[in-house]
């Protein structure tokens, strides 16, 4: 394999690149568990807009209802 054949999987932080193959075991290990953190963060984000929707549409439906009650002045 040519040396351009090759990819380098490269981790960037504070705009410094690193060779992923390089880090010690604990940094490898750390980047795993980040990864891991930012798919529960995405999850926890898309289970909260799903709950802000099903929110308003109960609030509609609320307003929907109490069109035809009388109010309490």
């Amino acid at each position: 394999m040519s040396q351009e054949e090759k990819k380098i999987t490269k981790l960037k932080l504070d705009d410094i690149e690193y060779n992923f193959d390089d880090l010690p075991k604990e940094a490898k290990n750390l980047i795993n568990g980040l990864k891991t953190v930012d798919l529960q963060l995405k999850m926890y984000s898309d289970t909260i807009n799903l709950l802000n929707i099903s929110k308003n549409s109960m609030l509609q439906e609320m307003k929907t209802i109490l069109e035809d009650i009388q109010a309490i002045d």
